[in-house]
Formats: C-alpha cells, structure tokens, sequence
C-alpha cells in the first residue's frame, strides 16, 4: 500500500542546524529570524550549536533558554539559564526564566530537588531581581508543594529586614500570611484577607489622587484586589489600569494583564450575555496576541482559533458538538456542511496559525477542516507531519508531564489520530483505494472504538453493509457510543435491533476482557515513599504499617471539580468493602486545599472516610501531577497501578477490578 509518512521540510532544516558550521554571528542572526517566522524548533537548535560553539556568549544561553521553556525542556532550560547568570548575575529576566524552569521541571518531573533548588537560591534571586513578581509566585509555589512555606517565610522575613518598604515584597508576604492561614482550621484564612484588605484600602486612599505614585505601589494594589488574594475584581481592574499606565512599571502589570485579558475573554466567548460578543473577543484576542511571552502568545493563537470555531459552529442549525466534529457518525465524506469562502478561509487560517507555533497535537484542529471539507489536501500534509513528528519524539507536541508507558501510550494514540485523518483527507481527494487500507490496517492493529468505527464509515461508503455492521458492533463493544450507527446500519441491511444486541453479546464478553488487560497495562512496581500524614479526626498513618493490606491512596483538591464529582461515587465503593478486611481506602488532601474548605467538603457529604492532609510535599513524592489521582499499592507497599482523572462510566467495577488483581485473582 502507497504510505504517506516522509520528513518533513522543518526536520530536514533541523537536523540540517545540527552540524552547521557558519560564523557564530551569522548563526545567531539566522536563529533570531526563525523565531520571527515562528520556526521555533530550528531557532533552539540553532542557539543550542551558537552556545556550544560559543560557551560564553550569555545571549546564546539565555535565548536557547527561552526555547527550552517554551518546549517544556525545562531542566535543561534551567541549566542553560545557570550559565547565563554566571556570565552575568544581574539579568533579572534570567533570574525569573531560572526560578521558572526549575519550578516546572519540579512539576513535570515530580522532583522536590528542583523546589529545593528555588528555595537555595532565591535569596540571590531576589538580590538581583527584586522586581519580578513571578519569582515570588513560582517560590511561594514550590514552598507550598514541598510544604516549606515556614522556610519560605524565613527567606521573605530576612530579605524584608533590609527592603523594609519593598512594595512586591509586602504584597508577596501577605500572599504567604494567606497560604498558611489557609492550613489552619476555621476562618483563618479569611481573617487574613480582611485585614489586608484594610491595609490595601488605606493605601488606596492613599494614593487615589496622586498621579505620580510610583509603579510597584500600584502593582501591590493591583495584585492584592486581584482574584487569586482579595477577589475584588472592580478594585483590581481599576488599579491595574493605572499601572499600565506607569512609566515605570516595567514587567509589574505583564503576567496581571494576561490573566485579566484571559478570563475577560472565556467570560465573553462563553458567558450568557451575548450583545456585541463578536467585537469584544475580537478585541481581546487582539490585545492577547501582543504579549510578549512566546507562550502566552501562542495560548492566544489557540484562543483566537476557539474563537472563530465557536462563531462557525453558533452559525449552524443543528449545531455540530465537539465529539461529531472530530468523530463523525454519519458516513458521508465530508460529513458536515459546505461553508461561505470567507468563513471557511477564516477557520483554515486560525487552525494554520495555531499549528505553525508547535504548542501541542493538533489533530482536532485537521478533523474540524475536514468536516467542512476544507482545503483537504493540506490537512493531510499536516496529518502526516503530526504523525512524523510524534514518531520523531519532537519537542511541543505531548504532555511534558507524561513519562514511561503512559507517554508511549498517549503517542500511540495520537499517531492513530493523525492517521485517520491521512485516511479521511484521502477519501475527500478521491484517492479511495489508499484510504481503504489505511483504515482496514488502522481497524485491525490498533483497536481502538474510533479506528473501528471510521472503517465502519468507509465501508459503508463502499457499500460493504454487512462488513460495516460488524465494525460498528465492534466499536460499540469498545465502549464507544456507536449503537446508534449499528442500529442504522442493521436496518439497512434487513436486520432488526435485536439482531445488533445478539452480536454485541457474543463480541461484549471477550472485548471487554481485552480492555481490562489494557485498563490494567503493566505494572509500575514501585515502593511507596513513607509518610506520616495525621487525618481529620488526628489519627497518624503510615504506609509502613499498613503492609499486608492492599491500599487503594486517592490525591485530591479542594479546587478540582472532577475530584469533588468523584466523592459520591468513592462513598459507595466504601460501603462495599466496609467488612473486607485486606482494602485500606486513604484519600489525601494535597498542598494548597484549605483546611478550612476540606472541612466544608467532609461536612457536606457527611465524609467519615480517612483524609490526610499533605503538608509535606507527598504529592511530589508520589509523582501525582494531576488531579484526582488514585494509586493502588499491594501488600508489600508497592505501588502496581495508576489512574488519573475520574471516569463515571465502569468507575466502580475499574476500582474492583485493580484490587482483584492486587489479591491475584482473576477478573
């Protein structure tokens, strides 16, 4: 069969960057103009052999830096930044992108070492870069995970000794004072609150007719109305105005003002009120994409992209949803409708823009093209470089946080994705025969409900209707929601509904074992890192003391919706190993959910379950990067499996299903 997978014109100029031999000079220039035409991946590579060739050009470093952060490269982003400051120790920006790789390396390698680092170096930092908020935000932040914000404030309390009236500094204490108040029982927490809000409104009158108060006073009014410390939005929105404003504001309103701008523009693109919605998220998304982070930039293109999606799909009657744009049921090809020039060409640029800035898979993206049947024969040499790049392990396009079988799985499914999509533009270019196999090779090594039932649409598009029933059986037994397509395809070729249920009972049992040996994978065979952790009543737990037992250890946050959705569901579980004496159930409440706000949880879901309180950096040591997370240890403490994210569907029987195998027993 013809395929369709060959380099890419961006890998051949990267590894062509590899061994390029230029003038230092003229190398430099060459990797400035790539990240003018946003060819960022060719601009790293090119800083990374500038500062290999020239190890003491601090630009090379800082700029590869740069890159590195923007694809989540993040140690060896912190390692380039190190270099820089060694060559020059007063660039408060590398001491911000410094402190700001090590926290997401932390994060993404789940490595307290990298929190450790921040909080050895941050007295430096601060020495040298004094007026960049986020160091603090990212310190407070690893402090808080690793559960030293008592050394945090240590550092803070020696640094504030000698800046006494350090207007950053003030606002980055009280922010401190709230964090911990939030680890103590009660109201502590908003106590804080109400007497830096006092403070706060002093200072505003204050400084309410003076039109040359100074930048980081407006940026500590600014930060402390905002909604992460006081949620007085008004307040916040009319300081941070002036701070705009401010000859010397320098970076002091630039993260501020992208969080504004964000949320200003998820409330008009999706909240109630529609009036002249179209102009305001224009306008914001305008003044989004002049952001100066390559990150927060590229956050705008896909931003800009939802935008003109949600305008293409409010035009329509019946309104496509999510899940038919990228996995049609119908199984005409192009499934949707024809749209106006000027619409269809808006839509291809937004999905055009986003991809070229390489910030994540952008399978979704080609298949809303190809719903619209739009420009097919560019999708499909997009999908083919998607699907070169993820067998290539480039930067910018996986989870950074993913790691092992898990990473190699998510690859794999994005590979079939994108070649799907090969398959679908084929069929839209007429070229069936190639897009027949490349569905049936799909269909049969990689069983997947949507791979079968994308065979199942071109089989009806050949007219092969008993062919196509199976698949559609068979990707309703993959748990997929395509009974309605077998129902209609049973119709068609004479057979009743009973029918589709007769064979989905004979293919139900033994697909559904194959999905439990995938659900379970392999097994992480991981000794689980000691703790002791008191829960809500004050009783302490050890793993060391619960061997023998099998311990079902569920991570939550009081701020995580899904987590909060899953309790109902966890209660029932408990109550049916209430009298097995061999499962442990322990949920642990991570850094950075109030103790005040788990106990309005735990009192209303009337919770007598076991909930400790990490204050320890646990969460770290458990390698949890999301939320909810359930591990399951077996008897010799050892950690065997994973699962992230709640699923309401099969939840129950999934939990079951984990612990059998812990007991070894079969399922």
């Amino acid at each position: 069969m013809k395929r369709y997978l060959a380099l890419t014109g961006v890998s051949v100029m990267v590894l062509a960057a590899c061994g390029d031999a230029r003038p230092h000079a003229e190398l430099m220039a060459d990797a400035a103009s790539d990240v003018e035409a946003i060819e960022l991946e060719r601009a790293m590579v090119r800083y990374d052999s500038a500062r290999t060739r020239s190890p003491d050009d601090a630009e090379a470093h800082r700029q590869y830096a740069t890159l590195a952060n923007y694809f989540s490269l993040n140690s060896e982003a912190a390692q380039a930044w190190e270099r820089a400051l060694e060559l020059e120790p007063d660039d408060s920006a590398a001491w911000e992108g410094y402190v700001h790789a090590l926290r997401w390396a932390g994060i993404f390698e789940t490595d307290r070492r990298y929190g450790e680092k921040i909080l050895r170096v941050l007295p430096e930092a601060l020495r040298h870069a004094p007026d960049r908020p986020v160091i603090y935000d990212d310190a407070e932040e690893a402090a808080s995970d690793l559960g030293q914000l008592e050394a945090y404030g240590a550092i803070l309390a020696e640094y504030q000794a000698t800046r006494p009236d350090d207007q950053i500094l003030l606002h980055s204490l009280g922010a401190l004072h709230v964090a911990l108040a939030n680890q103590e029982e009660g109201d502590r927490g908003q106590v804080v609150r109400d007497s830096i809000g006092v403070a706060l409104d002093a200072l505003a009158a204050e400084t309410e007719g003076d039109p040359s108060v100074a930048a980081p006073v407006l940026y500590r009014l600014a930060a402390g109305y905002d909604f992460r410390m006081l949620r007085r939005e008004d307040d916040a929105d009319r300081w941070l105005e002036r701070l705009e404003a401010a000859p010397d504001r320098g970076v002091l309103a630039d993260d501020l003002r992208y969080w504004d701008l964000a949320i200003d523009w998820q409330d008009a693109l999706y909240g109630d009120d529609a009036g002249d919605r179209a102009v305001e998220v224009s306008r914001l998304v305008a003044e989004g994409l002049k952001s100066k982070q390559l990150s927060e930039r590229a956050a705008w293109f896909v931003r800009r992209y939802a935008t003109v999606q949600a305008e293409v799909i409010a035009s329509l009657d019946p309104e496509p949803s999510s899940s038919e744009l990228n996995y049609p049921r119908i199984a005409a090809e192009p499934p949707g409708p024809a749209l106006d020039p000027e619409v269809a060409e808006s839509l291809f640029t937004a999905v055009m823009e986003e991809i070229q800035w390489q910030d994540g898979v952008y399978g979704s993206r080609l298949a809303t093209l190809l719903y619209f049947g739009i420009r097919p024969e560019v999708v499909l040499e997009k999908a083919v470089a998607l699907e070169e790049a993820l067998r290539a392990h480039r930067p910018g396009y996986l989870y950074p946080g993913s790691r092992g079988q898990e990473r190699e799985t998510s690859r794999r499914s994005f590979i079939d994705q994108a070649l799907v999509i090969q398959a679908r533009a084929l069929t839209q270019l007429g070229e069936i025969e190639a897009a027949g196999a490349l569905f049936e090779e799909l269909a049969t090594e990689s069983r997947r409900s949507w791979t079968l039932a994308e065979y199942g649409r071109h089989l009806l598009r050949e007219d092969r209707l008993e062919e196509a029933l199976d698949a559609f059986v068979e990707a309703t037994a993959f748990r997929g929601w395509y009974r309605p397509a077998a129902v209609e395809t049973a119709a068609a070729t004479g057979l009743s509904e009973e029918a589709v249920e007769e064979r989905l009972a004979v293919r139900g049992p033994a697909v559904e074992r194959e999905l439990e040996l995938r659900e379970l994978g392999q097994r992480i065979e991981r000794e689980a890192p000691e703790f002791a952790l008191a829960d809500q009543t004050g009783v302490e737990w050890r793993v060391s003391e619960l061997e023998g037992k099998i311990v079902v250890l569920k991570f939550w946050a009081t701020w995580c919706g899904p987590c909060i959705e899953e309790f109902p569901h966890f209660v029932e579980l408990l109550k049916t190993y209430e009298d097995d004496e061999e499962v442990v159930f322990l949920t642990v409440a991570t850094a950075g959910s109030p103790r005040d706000q788990v106990a309005e949880q735990i009192e209303e879901g009337g919770f007598t379950f076991p909930i400790l309180f990490d204050e320890q950096g646990l969460a770290l040591d458990y390698e949890i990067l999301g939320y909810p997370t359930t591990l399951y240890l077996d008897r010799e403490g050892m950690i065997q499996f994973k699962r992230e994210g709640f699923e309401e569907s099969g939840y129950e029987a999934g939990v079951a299903r984990r612990i059998d195998a812990l007991r070894g027993e079969d399922f």
